[in-house]
C-alpha cells in the first residue's frame, strides 16, 4: 500500500478502484494534435484532464486546474533510443522514472522505477495484446490496464485502469502516469491514420 492523504485534492482522483483514461471525441474535420485525454470514473464522471503544456510535456490537472502530476519525455524522441519519461508530482517531487524495456522484450513493455515502491513492471501476455498487467517487485498484481479503440476510423484510444483494492494511492498515481507514458509511446510509434482529416 502506498502512502498519501486520500482526502487531499491531489490524491482524491486516484481513490477509485477503476478509472478511464480516454482521448476526447472530436470532429473528423479537426486535425489530431497530440495526446489530450480526460480521466473519468466508470460512470463517465470526469475527474481530471491531461494537456500537453510543452513539447512532450504532459500535465494532468483536476477540474479546478490544479496539477496532479506531470509526465515529461526525456529520451526517445527520434525513435533511435528507448523512450524514457519522468513522472513528478504537482510541486515537482519525483514520483517515478518510466523506461521502455527494449525491443527484445515483446511482452514486457515498461519498467517503472520509484523512490519509495521499488520497480513496477508493465507486461502483456501477447505481442499484439490490448491488456497489460502492472506487477510490483514481489510479483504482486498492482493493476490491469486494458486499451480499447474509442473510435476505430481515427484511432482515438481509451484505457481502463483497474487497481487491485490493496494498491495504495501513490502507486495508483504512478500507474496513471505510466499509462500516459504508454499512450505517448503508442501514439509516437503508431500515429493514427487520417491525421490531416
Amino acid at each position: 500500500m502506498g502512502g498519501g492523504n486520500d482526502t487531499s485534492p491531489v490524491h482524491r482522483p486516484f481513490g477509485l478502484d477503476t478509472v478511464i483514461l480516454a482521448e476526447p471525441r472530436r470532429s473528423v474535420l479537426r486535425r489530431y494534435v497530440g495526446p489530450r485525454m480526460h480521466m473519468a470514473a466508470e460512470d463517465g464522471t470526469v475527474l481530471a484532464y491531461l494537456d500537453e503544456r510543452g513539447t512532450f510535456a504532459y500535465v494532468l490537472h483536476d477540474l479546478d486546474d490544479r496539477p496532479l502530476l506531470r509526465v515529461d519525455l526525456l529520451s526517445g524522441r527520434g525513435g533511435f533510443t528507448r523512450p524514457g519519461f519522468r513522472v513528478t508530482g504537482p510541486e515537482g517531487d519525483p514520483i517515478g522514472e518510466v523506461r521502455a524495456a527494449g525491443r527484445l522484450h515483446h511482452t514486457r513493455l515498461l519498467d517503472v522505477g520509484t523512490p519509495q515502491s521499488g520497480t513496477l513492471r508493465i507486461t502483456r501476455n501477447a505481442l499484439l495484446g490490448r491488456a497489460w498487467r502492472v506487477w510490483d517487485d514481489s510479483d504482486g498484481l498492482v493493476a490491469e490496464v486494458t486499451a480499447s479503440t474509442v473510435r476505430a476510423f481515427d484511432g482515438l484510444q481509451g484505457y481502463r485502469v483497474a487497481f487491485d483494492p490493496r494498491t495504495g494511492i501513490e502507486q495508483r498515481r504512478l500507474v496513471v502516469g505510466a499509462t500516459v507514458c504508454l499512450h505517448v509511446i503508442r501514439r509516437l510509434l503508431n500515429p493514427p491514420q487520417g491525421n490531416a482529416a
